[in-house]
């Protein structure tokens, strides 16, 4: 394999491990999002794709036009559009805010990871959050070409995994399929499954896809500095594919089978039991490497904010945020966190959204865009 094409392979997979976290492998996100909106969810697919697919090349292309030092200053570039003073103050917001949101989703990773131990396999309290935040620490301290290369590789057996079990009961899931849908569209389940977005697919698509700009601005934005523009762009536009198109399938998958997803905590679980225990249990490891996946760069994230890789100060702080995340996590509940902490990152999203409009509108960005 060519080194261009290993890049743009190894980009893609970081990518959709980033994107895949705890909510998207168990497919609860997927069904309260998307698969809750009934013959509508493809609004939902296309309203979050065409936020992921604009934000990345934007993070990407002006990280890499600017050559800057760090992911977190890319904030400084969009807000600067409203003048000096007031961009300086927006970006340091956001720069702030961003590292310690993530620090925090690295913090709701490590109970979810301790939750799903638990609950999977009947493990000791603290033992998943333990072992998640080893595995994460270790990874962390490589830096970002060690954290690209690792999710680069662990990414594509988590999608192939979720491909796996949604194509197989999407296809048994056919015969009950078109009655199902008229089910959700009428309501019939909406006592015992969440929606997002009041009933609406477009403000669905649009919460959904205001989440994760704040988890991929920093980190695409450095990745694009430091790495070929043209490379990182078809490696992130590669990676919608296989997201978006995984996403569409899993709510074909939870909609054949309504009756038994729309209630359940663990959707995938129960989707993945269909076909047999063994792979449940098969399954619910791939939920842990979800979380695995998405964590790495949230507390890089986190991390780089206050130090730089390579540092004894950056493997000490590395090493410090993960037992303090580690021990918060095994003694405070993380729905709640969940709530406050991922509501309020999507409307913060937006905000950062029309800066960028605005700032890629006057410096043309199209036109400087490598794919």
């Amino acid at each position: 394999m060519n080194k261009k094409l290993f890049q743009i392979l190894s980009i893609c997979g970081a990518c959709i491990s980033f994107y895949i976290g705890a909510g998207f492998a168990t497919m609860q996100e997927v069904l309260q999002y998307e698969a809750s909106y009934g013959s509508r969810f493809f609004w939902v697919i296309l309203v979050v794709a065409g936020i992921y697919i604009y934000t990345n090349l934007s993070f990407a292309t002006n990280g890499s036009r600017l050559k800057i030092a760090r992911g977190g200053d890319i904030f400084g570039i969009y807000c600067g559009v409203f003048g000096k003073k007031f961009g300086k103050i927006a970006a340091v917001f956001f720069d702030y805010f961003s590292a310690f949101f993530c620090y925090m989703s690295f913090v709701v990773m490590c109970g979810g990871a301790n939750a799903t131990c638990t609950q999977q396999w009947g493990l000791p309290s603290g033992v998943g959050a333990i072992v998640l935040t080893a595995l994460v620490v270790g990874t962390v301290i490589l830096g970002l070409e060690g954290i690209v290369k690792t999710l680069g590789k662990v990414g594509p057996i988590i999608i192939a995994m979720i491909l796996i079990v949604s194509i197989y009961t999407a296809i048994t899931g056919i015969p009950n399929y078109s009655s199902n849908v008229q089910a959700v569209d009428a309501g019939v389940y909406s006592s015992v499954m969440a929606q997002v977005g009041n009933g609406n697919p477009l403000l669905s698509g649009a919460s959904y896809g205001g989440f994760v700009i704040l988890w991929f601005a920093a980190f695409l934005a450095e990745i694009g500095s430091k790495n070929n523009l043209k490379n990182v762009n078809l490696g992130m536009l590669l990676s919608v594919l296989f997201i978006f198109g995984a996403a569409s399938v899993c709510c074909v998958a939870l909609i054949g089978h309504i009756n038994v997803t729309a209630a359940a905590d663990i959707p995938a679980l129960v989707l993945a039991g269909q076909i047999s225990p063994i792979l449940a249990q098969i399954f619910a490891i791939i939920i842990c490497a979800g979380i695995y996946t998405s964590a790495v760069p949230l507390l890089w994230t986190g991390v780089r904010k206050v130090s730089n890789e390579g540092t004894k100060k950056y493997r000490i702080i590395t090493i410090a945020g993960g037992v303090i995340g580690c021990i918060v996590a095994c003694f405070i509940p993380y729905k709640g966190l969940i709530n406050v902490l991922y509501g309020m990152n999507g409307y913060l999203g937006f905000v950062l959204i029309f800066f960028m409009l605005v700032y890629d509108a006057k410096t043309k960005m199209s036109r400087k865009v490598k794919c």
